[in-house]
C-alpha cells in the first residue's frame, strides 16, 4: 500500500496555487509616521510597486516560498527582508525604516524630447508640440494665451493683430478642430476673438497638425488644435495665481493618495481698462473662464477623468452712452457669447488579447454647447444662435510587434438654432432648427520598422438630413535615410459639415453663427497632401521643409448678398485650392536658448458665381522669428518678430449718394436728413493691404522659493509699426481720400504670478 501511495501521481500546481500575495505598510522607526513612495521590489526579478502615502502597499501574483524583499527610499536606509510567502493566502509585513543621510554624485538625467520620439515613432508630418511652460516665454498681449503662440507656427496665418483666430494651410477659421483633453470647443475665442479661452496655467502641452492627420480625426477640413490640461502630481495643494492688465486668475491642483489627480481654475478680466487704452470711450464688457479637470487610475490600471469649462463673454451698456440710439432713451445694448463644456473619459488596457502583445480600450462622452446673442437695442433687433453636441468617441488598439492597429466610431447628436427677431415684428424675421445626427467608423493600421513609419486609415461618415456618406482615406509614410534624417509624404480626404456664418471680409470676427450641412448646405469636402524632410542635429534641434497642396469641393463661403427674408441661400458654394510650402527651424527648450523660425509661403484661390478671388488669409510669404533666452539667475528674456506681406482686403472705388425728386423745386436734393454714402466695392479681394511687422519683447524675472514670484514687462510692438488695419474712404472730399486705420500701437503690459 505505501508503494502503491508513493507511486501515485500528485495532481500538477495550478498557477493559482503556486502564488500568493504580499502586502504591508512601511513606516518611520521611532515614530511609526507611515512612508510614501517607497519601492518595494523582489530581489533578482523586475517586480515590484510603491507604498501610497498611507504607506501600504501591495504586490500580487509573488512566486510561493521564501522572497527576498528589498524596501527603500531616499533619506532613508534600504532594508531587505526574508518572507515566507504562501500559495493562495496573503501575507502581511510591517517594515520600518530608519532616516539616513548619504551625498550623491551628480546625476544629469535627460529623457528624449517629445518632438524626438514624435519623428522616430509617428508618420503624421508637420505635427509641432508646445509645452506650457513655453507658452510664458513668448511676449504677450496681456498674458499668455495658446492661440497667439499657435499665430506663430510655420503654415498658420493671423489676418491681424485683433483677432486670436488663425488659418492654416489656406483654411477658413472654422475649419480648424480645436481639442480640449478630446472633446470640442467651437468658439475658442473671447472680445470678438482677441483673446483665447484657455488658462495658460491649465495647459500642460499642446499640439498641432496642420494636415496629414490620422483617420480618427473627422468633422473638419484644416487642421487639429489638441489642447492637453496639466497634471498635478504633487500631494497636497499647490497652485499659482496670476495679475496681468487684462485679467486675474488662480488655478489650484494637487494628487490624492497618489491616484487621483485634480486641477481647478478660474479668470475673470478687467477688459473695459484694457480698451481704454486704445480708446477714448469705456466700454462695459467683461469675461470669465472656470476649467476643472480630474484623474483618477484605478487598481486595475485604467483611468477615468472628468473635463468640465465654462467661458461667458458680457456686453451690457446704453447705447445712449454711445452715442447712437435705436429708440428714446438709447435702449439697452446687449452681446453674449459662451462656451461650455462636459465630458468624461475612459481607458482600460485589456493585456494581451486577441493575438496581441497589448490591447488598450478609450470610450468618451462628452456634451459641448455654444450660445450667442446680440442684441441691437432693448429687442429693436435681436440675433441668436444656440448649438448643442452631444458626442461619443470609443476606440480599441492593438499593438503586435512592429504593428499598431485602431478601430474606433464617433457619434455626434447636433442641435442648432439661429433665430432674428424685431420688436416692431410679431413674428421671427428668421427662425433656422436643426437637429442632424453624424456617425463616423475609422480604421488606422501603423507599421514601423527600422527604416520605414507607415501608416494607412480610412474613415467611413454620414450626415442624416444631407443625403451625404462617403469615404476618407488617409495615408502616410516616413523613410529614414539615417536615425537623423527622414522624407515623409501623406494625403487623403476631410470633410466638414458645420460651417460657420460669419462675414470673411470684416477684419474683426465679432460675431459667429454656427449652422449643419443640409439640403441647402452642401458637406464641405477638401483633398491634401504634403511631401517633406526633417533633420535632426542632436536631441534638442531640427530643421524641418515641406511642400503641400490642397483641393477644396463644396466649400461654403459666406453670401454678402443673402436675403434675411429667404432660408438657404446663407451660403454660396464655391470650389479652390491652395498650395505652399513650410520651414520650421527648432531648437527645443533648454537651459539657456530655445524658440524658432517659421516660413511659410501659400497661395490661395477660391471659384464661386462672381469668378475668382482670393481669400482674407491668402498671405503669401509670413515669417516669425520666436527666442528666449536665459542668461542665468533670475532674469529670462523673449522676443519675437513677425513680417508677412499684406493680405486681400475689397477696395472702395466710390461712394453711391441716394437723393430724390423734388417737383417744387424741379431738383434733386438729399432733404435735410444725414446724407447716407453707399460704398461701391471693386473686384472682390482684388486689393491688398502693405506689409505686416512688428516686434515684440518680454522680460521675466522668476525668484524661487517656497513661493516663486514671477514679475514679467511686454512690449507689443516695440518700435510702433504702422500696420494697416482697414481703411476708411470719404468721397465727399475733393479729391477723395482714403484714411488707415492700424492695427495694435507700441503698447506695454505687466504682470505678476505666484505659484506654490
Amino acid at each position: 500500500l505505501a508503494l502503491t501511495a508513493a507511486a501515485t501521481p500528485q495532481p500538477p500546481l495550478t498557477r493559482a496555487d503556486s502564488l500568493g500575495t504580499l502586502q504591508g505598510r512601511v513606516v518611520e522607526v521611532t515614530t511609526a509616521t507611515p512612508i510614501g513612495s517607497a519601492s518595494v521590489v523582489l530581489r533578482g526579478t523586475r517586480r515590484g510597486t510603491a507604498t501610497g502615502d498611507d504607506g501600504r502597499f501591495l504586490l500580487g501574483d509573488v512566486p510561493a516560498g521564501t522572497a527576498q524583499v528589498i524596501i527603500g527610499r531616499l533619506g532613508y536606509r534600504t532594508d531587505t527582508l526574508s518572507v515566507t510567502v504562501r500559495a493562495g493566502d496573503t501575507t502581511t509585513i510591517t517594515v520600518s525604516l530608519a532616516p539616513s543621510t548619504a551625498q550623491l554624485k551628480a546625476v544629469k538625467v535627460a529623457a528624449a524630447a517629445t518632438e524626438r520620439d514624435q519623428f522616430r515613432l509617428s508618420g503624421t508630418p508637420g505635427v509641432v508640440n508646445v509645452r506650457g511652460e513655453m507658452l510664458k516665454r513668448v511676449p504677450v498681449i496681456g498674458e499668455p494665451d495658446v492661440l497667439r503662440v499657435v499665430q506663430l507656427l510655420p503654415g498658420v496665418v493671423a489676418t491681424n493683430d485683433f483677432t486670436a483666430g488663425y488659418n492654416v494651410r489656406g483654411g477658413e477659421s472654422d475649419q480648424n478642430l480645436v481639442l480640449l483633453d478630446g472633446f470640442p470647443i467651437y468658439n475658442p475665442f473671447h472680445l470678438g476673438g482677441l483673446f483665447g479661452t484657455f488658462i495658460d496655467e491649465t495647459v500642460g502641452e499642446f499640439e498641432l497638425l496642420p494636415g496629414g492627420f490620422p483617420a480618427r480625426y473627422g468633422s473638419r477640413l484644416s487642421s487639429v488644435l489638441s489642447v492637453v490640461p496639466k497634471t498635478e502630481e504633487r500631494s497636497g495643494v499647490h497652485g499659482a495665481a496670476s495679475v496681468s492688465v487684462l485679467a486675474s486668475t488662480l488655478s489650484l491642483g494637487g494628487t490624492v493618495r497618489g491616484s487621483t489627480s485634480w486641477n481647478v481654475a478660474a479668470r475673470r478680466t478687467y477688459a473695459d481698462r484694457f480698451v481704454s487704452l486704445l480708446s477714448e470711450r469705456q466700454l462695459p464688457y467683461y469675461f470669465t473662464d472656470m476649467q476643472a479637470h480630474v484623474r483618477h487610475r484605478l487598481r486595475n490600471g485604467g483611468a477615468l477623468s472628468v473635463t468640465l469649462y465654462g467661458g461667458k463673454d458680457v456686453l451690457d451698456a446704453s447705447l445712449a452712452s454711445f452715442g447712437d440710439s435705436t429708440q428714446a432713451g438709447g435702449g439697452q445694448l446687449l452681446f453674449d457669447w459662451g462656451n461650455t463644456l462636459l465630458g468624461v473619459a475612459y481607458t482600460q488596457p485589456l493585456g494581451a488579447r486577441w493575438g496581441g502583445d497589448s490591447t488598450r480600450v478609450m470610450q468618451r462622452v462628452s456634451w459641448t454647447g455654444f450660445g450667442t446673442t446680440l442684441d441691437l437695442g432693448s429687442g429693436s433687433l435681436r440675433f441668436t444662435n444656440q448649438l448643442g453636441d452631444s458626442r461619443a468617441w470609443g476606440e480599441l488598439s492593438r499593438w503586435r510587434g512592429a504593428h499598431e492597429t485602431l478601430v474606433g466610431y464617433e457619434w455626434s447628436g447636433l442641435r442648432t438654432r439661429y433665430d432674428v427677431t424685431a420688436a416692431a415684428s410679431p413674428d421671427p424675421i428668421l427662425a433656422v432648427g436643426q437637429r442632424p445626427s453624424a456617425a463616423s467608423v475609422y480604421v488606422d493600421h501603423t507599421v514601423r520598422s527600422r527604416r520605414v513609419v507607415a501608416r494607412v486609415g480610412l474613415r467611413g461618415e454620414t450626415v442624416t438630413g444631407t443625403g451625404w456618406s462617403g469615404l476618407s482615406p488617409r495615408l502616410s509614410l516616413k523613410w529614414f535615410a539615417n536615425p537623423n534624417l527622414a522624407l515623409t509624404i501623406a494625403g487623403g480626404g476631410t470633410t466638414q459639415w458645420t460651417p460657420a456664418l460669419r462675414n470673411e471680409q470684416a477684419p474683426v470676427r465679432i460675431f459667429d453663427f454656427w449652422l449643419t450641412a443640409d439640403r441647402n448646405t452642401p458637406v464641405a469636402r477638401a483633398w491634401q497632401g504634403s511631401v517633406g524632410g526633417e533633420q535632426w542635429f542632436g536631441g534638442t534641434r531640427f530643421v524641418r521643409l515641406e511642400g503641400w497642396a490642397k483641393r477644396y469641393n463644396r466649400l461654403p463661403s459666406s453670401n454678402l448678398f443673402n436675403d434675411p427674408d429667404v432660408i438657404g441661400d446663407e451660403f454660396i458654394v464655391t470650389t479652390g485650392q491652395s498650395y505652399g510650402a513650410d520651414l520650421l527651424v527648432r531648437q527645443l527648450e533648454s537651459e539657456r536658448v530655445s524658440g524658432w523660425i517659421a516660413y511659410s509661403f501659400a497661395v490661395n484661390w477660391r471659384d464661386g458665381a462672381d469668378g475668382r478671388f482670393a481669400p482674407v488669409q491668402d498671405r503669401r510669404h509670413n515669417l516669425n522669428v520666436v527666442t528666449s533666452y536665459r542668461r542665468g539667475g533670475a532674469w529670462s528674456y523673449g522676443a519675437r518678430l513677425g513680417l508677412g506681406t499684406g493680405t486681400p482686403f475689397t477696395d472702395v472705388v466710390g461712394q453711391l449718394v441716394r437723393r430724390r425728386y423734388d417737383p417744387i423745386t424741379n431738383s434733386f436734393t438729399t432733404g435735410n436728413l444725414d446724407v447716407p454714402r453707399e460704398p461701391i466695392g471693386g473686384v472682390r479681394n482684388g486689393a491688398r493691404f502693405p506689409l505686416f511687422q512688428r516686434l515684440d519683447l518680454s522680460v521675466t524675472r522668476t525668484k524661487p522659493g517656497k513661493r516663486t514670484w514671477a514679475p514679467y514687462v511686454s512690449i507689443v510692438n516695440a518700435y510702433n509699426a504702422r500696420n494697416v488695419f482697414t481703411y476708411f474712404f470719404d468721397y465727399s472730399d475733393n479729391p477723395p481720400t482714403r484714411t488707415a486705420i492700424s492695427q495694435f500701437p507700441f503698447i506695454p503690459t505687466a504682470g505678476v504670478s505666484v505659484s506654490w
